[in-house]
């Protein structure tokens, strides 16, 4: 009796089973989709996504396929910014969508992200080289010398001035380059020789006229003129260049770099020391090479010797020295070796042309931080002026704003030429004939 009623309650239960809904398998959200991490730094990220389930109340978002949720969000969330990252670290962002109950999407993942590096810690600026040779600029009282044909963009200058308690007279012309004017440098041939007047009275563009480079029976040096380089000095009996070997007091045969003032193409300025390996290549470099008479006889230009090449190219440049000024610093001084010779003669010139204690009539060329260009010339013939020696032309070049400046040949080639005016300077000791000239032309 007792197992007949049990067997009688189970099919009750059986029965009412059978009549109840059928039971259903927890249903599944669609899960969000577009995950895209839209910022990622150092120790944070970004996520964004698009949810695709109405009945969604919330999302979960997780980190590095952990199982357990970072952290639940509110219905209608799009994105969530995960912090506390470690920098340069591989991640994977997750999100899911959850609803009642126990129903939720799949977790959708991205693909594996890297936070950031940290940003390097900036270079220390480096600490600016020391002026080897500091000197004070030098600074006049200039007046404008009005009345000449030139264009508004050049201005001419003159003063009569005290230089360390001597009379000085001085000129000096100024203009942009790289507008209506151009710097050219004129070389009218190795037997052409002509004065600086006849030289510029001979085109008809010139509007400003200086003499140039040092010259004797041979160029010593040589000038680029609207690209292309003037013909070398050599010496064909001795076998040797003027352009790039001097002989020095010392009677070595010494390899020399050339102090360089010129423009490029585009009339951008410069003032360095100048090597030819070969003609018609020009090496530029930012230093000289060490060249001191007394002692050894140095390699020739390289692309790393004496320094790095300048990326800078000639169009339209003289060759001289001593460089007077090198980005705002002077390179020369007063001081000799204990052999007796300049420590900073690199170019082996003779006392008259490096001149650290010679006062003579000096022509300089140069240029301002703006790029502008500077010609200038200051009297020593007369009892008005009484020239200057090569350290102060460096702090007269510097007192007008000069960063480069170059030291051209002096004594009676000296002279300054004006459309309009003539000849400015005085003519003392005559008008020489020069080899080459440099100066401001119409374009």
């Amino acid at each position: 009796m007792k197992l007949q009623y049990l067997f009688t309650l189970a099919s009750i239960f059986a029965l009412l089973l059978s009549c109840s809904p059928k039971a259903q398998d927890t249903p599944l959200l669609e899960a969000p989709s577009g995950l895209t991490v839209t910022e990622i730094t150092t120790e944070s990220a970004t996520l964004s996504w698009k949810g695709n389930s109405a009945e969604a109340i919330g999302y979960y978002v997780f980190v590095n396929s952990n199982v357990k949720p970072l952290e639940a969000l509110p219905k209608g969330s799009v994105a969530y910014t995960f912090t506390g990252l470690t920098e340069s670290t591989e991640y994977r962002f997750g999100v899911q969508a959850y609803g009642n109950g126990t129903a939720m999407s799949p977790v959708a993942w991205t693909d594996p992200v890297k936070t950031a590096a940290p940003e390097p810690e900036p270079e220390p600026e480096p600490e600016p080289e020391p002026d080897p040779n500091p000197i004070e600029p030098v600074t006049f009282d200039w007046t404008e010398v009005t009345g000449l044909d030139i264009p508004e963009s050049i201005k001419v200058y003159k003063t009569e001035s005290t230089l360390n308690g001597r009379p000085l007279k001085a000129w000096y012309a100024v203009a942009d380059c790289t507008g209506d004017v151009r710097l050219r440098v004129l070389f009218p041939g190795l037997d052409g020789k002509k004065t600086i007047d006849d030289q510029a009275q001979a085109d008809e563009k010139c509007l400003v006229l200086v003499n140039g480079g040092i010259f004797g029976k041979l160029n010593n040096g040589f000038a680029v003129c609207d690209g292309e380089q003037t013909p070398w000095a050599r010496v064909e009996d001795d076998n040797w260049d003027v352009d790039r070997q001097y002989w020095g007091p010392d009677s070595k045969l010494h390899t020399v770099s050339r102090g360089l003032f010129g423009v490029d193409e585009v009339g951008r300025p410069g003032v360095f020391w100048s090597y030819t390996p070969k003609h018609g290549t020009v090496y530029v470099y930012d230093k000289p090479i060490p060249t001191v008479a007394g002692g050894p006889v140095q390699a020739g230009g390289t692309d790393t010797f004496p320094c790095e090449r300048a990326q800078w190219e000639p169009y339209n440049a003289i060759t001289c020295g001593p460089v007077l000024l090198q980005g705002g610093k002077c390179p020369i001084n007063d001081k000799k070796t204990s052999a007796g010779y300049w420590e900073t003669n690199y170019e082996l010139w003779a006392d008259d042309i490096y001149g650290v204690d010679v006062l003579a009539d000096r022509t300089a060329v140069g240029f301002l931080e703006d790029g502008r260009v500077i010609l200038l010339v200051a009297d020593v013939r007369i009892d008005s002026s009484k020239g200057a020696n090569t350290l102060e032309m460096a702090a007269i070049m510097k007192g007008l704003g000069c960063v480069g400046a170059l030291n051209l040949d002096g004594g009676g080639s000296t002279g300054m030429w004006a459309r309009g005016g003539g000849h400015l300077n005085d003519l003392t000791g005559g008008n020489r004939a020069v080899l080459t000239t440099i100066g401001f032309f119409e374009k």
